[in-house]
Parts: C-alpha cells; sequence; structure tokens
C-alpha cells in the first residue's frame, strides 16, 4: 500500500469512527431528554376573558359552560349580569373561581330547582374536574385591580337614592370625534369617544353601579352600570373611577375621567347591551 493510499484509509477510518461516536452522543441525548423529567411541563394559567379567549361578545341563554380562560366577571360581563349575581346563583364563594366545564346558571333559580338541589341531586357543576382557569387572585377582578387609579370617593360623587324607572339617555362625554365601533361580523360594539386626558365621564342614564375595575381585558379601567329594561351600560379607558360598587347613580353624575388605559388614544368606549347583547348607542342616544 502506498503513501497516497495509507493517507486515503486512515482519513475513512477517523471519518467512521466520529460517526460512529456522533451517533452514540445523539441516543444519550434523546435518552436523557426523554427520563429526565419525572412530570409533565407545567401548564401556564392563561389570565384572557371570555371575548379574548373564546371569540365571544355575548352570552345568551339561562346557562354557560365554562371555558378554559373564562373569569367570573367576564361571564357576568358578557351575559347582561352582576357577577355577585351568579355567584349567589352558583354558590360560588370568594374568590369566585370557575372551571372548565362547570355549567353556571346565569338567572335567579326556580324553587323547583332549589328543591331538586336539596333533595341531593348533583348538577354538572358540581361534577366537573375542578382545573382552575386562572389564578384566584385574578378570577373576578383583574390582576391589576389593587393598582387602580381611584381617587377618594365623597358625597357629592355618588348618592343612595334609587334610580328613576324610565331610562333616558344622554351623551357621557363630549369629544374631537365619535365612531361607530362594528364587529366583524357586522354587528354594532359600541362607540368611541375620543377627547381630552382628564375631561369628565358622565352617566348616560340612572342606575346601579355593579363593576368599577379592571378585569376586563382591552376595557382599562371599567364602570358598568344596570339599569332598568335588563339594561347595561359600560364606560371604557378611565384614568380615574369616581364612583363604587353597588351604590346608585343619576343620569349626568360624573363617575370618571377620561383616560387612554387599555387603549392606545385617549377616549371613552361606550357600550349598551340588553341581557348581554351589544346595542346601537346612536338609537338610544339623542341626536347631535
Amino acid at each position: 500500500m502506498n503513501t497516497t493510499q495509507n493517507m486515503i484509509y486512515l482519513v475513512k477510518r477517523k471519518l467512521l469512527i466520529l460517526a460512529k461516536v456522533g451517533s452514540c452522543v445523539f441516543a444519550l441525548i434523546l435518552v436523557a431528554s426523554c427520563s429526565g423529567r419525572s412530570q409533565p411541563a407545567p401548564v401556564m394559567s392563561l389570565n384572557t376573558t371570555v371575548a379574548k379567549q373564546n371569540n365571544l361578545t355575548e352570552i345568551d341563554g339561562e346557562t354557560y359552560e365554562v371555558q378554559r380562560g373564562d373569569t367570573l366577571f367576564a361571564v357576568a360581563f358578557y351575559s347582561g349580569n352582576d357577577y355577585r349575581d351568579i355567584a349567589k346563583y352558583n354558590n360560588i364563594q370568594a374568590p369566585y373561581s370557575i372551571y372548565p366545564g362547570q355549567t353556571l346558571t346565569l338567572i335567579a333559580p326556580s324553587s323547583k330547582y332549589n328543591k331538586n338541589k336539596n333533595n341531593g341531586i348533583t348538577s354538572k357543576a358540581n361534577r366537573a374536574t375542578k382545573v382552575v382557569v386562572d389564578p384566584v387572585k385574578t378570577q373576578a377582578y383583574g390582576e391589576r385591580e389593587r393598582n387602580i387609579h381611584r381617587k377618594k370617593l365623597y358625597k357629592q360623587h355618588e348618592t343612595s337614592n334609587k334610580p328613576d324607572k324610565d331610562v333616558n339617555w344622554i351623551w357621557p362625554a363630549s369629544g374631537k370625534s365619535t365612531s361607530a365601533v362594528v364587529g366583524s361580523d357586522g354587528t354594532n360594539r359600541g362607540l368611541d369617544i375620543k377627547g381630552d386626558l382628564y375631561s369628565p365621564i358622565y352617566a348616560a342614564a340612572s342606575g346601579k353601579v355593579v363593576y368599577a375595575g379592571n378585569a376586563l381585558k382591552g376595557y382599562g379601567n371599567l364602570v358598568i352600570i344596570k339599569h332598568d329594561n335588563n339594561l347595561l351600560s359600560a364606560y371604557a379607558h378611565n384614568d380615574t373611577i369616581l364612583v363604587s360598587e353597588q351604590r346608585y347613580v343619576k343620569q349626568g353624575q360624573k363617575i370618571a375621567t377620561m383616560g387612554r388605559t387599555g387603549s392606545s388614544d385617549v377616549m371613552l368606549h361606550f357600550e349598551i347591551r340588553r341581557k348581554g347583547k351589544s346595542l346601537d348607542p346612536f338609537k338610544f342616544l339623542p341626536k347631535k
């Protein structure tokens, strides 16, 4: 064997050895990756809402089956309810945790339902696998609830008087421009009023404040007022909230200041809903 043939033979032998070593290393890495974890990787909890996670903008019906990512507050808003009522109907205690597969009753249970419940009938909600869909601290109130910009409340901002029986409407704010918000399905999703930072936001109609916080992702600091005839009005992206929950407010009462929380623009996003269904505010508000 000459010198050239000898060199070729040695090169081939080294390449063969390197290939075998590489195969062994790959096999060891593969085995280690399969056997090194005794438990599956943790599943991250999703701090999302009904609208964001499940592409819902309204919930219609007497019951609702909880999906992953739902929170009690979001279910209440999109069904046109006070989250406290839903908690009461379903015997849910603070911090208001709900679970995938749980069936929530969205209307006041009948006496027949209560009787069956007392007789030991187990509902689907009780049989559901209890895997928390959202951390308990953010379930009903939102992860930034403690940091919400809220001024100290004074008597002039609130009243204990009950709202008027008839629902009449006024414009909740004045601004530089007003535009309708239309969903991908072509339905109205409220209106946006762009204005100046800290300009006043008023209650468009008398009613009871059922929510004041920031639990609904994308709405920023939010105020929801419940009126007669199953109507709700929502005021989003506020800078400062001037009212508290469970208080009655009069039409025209200042409830917040305009801001950009949850938005890139300074504006008020305003919605009117009936039983969770979004309505066209322009049909309710006086013509300008």
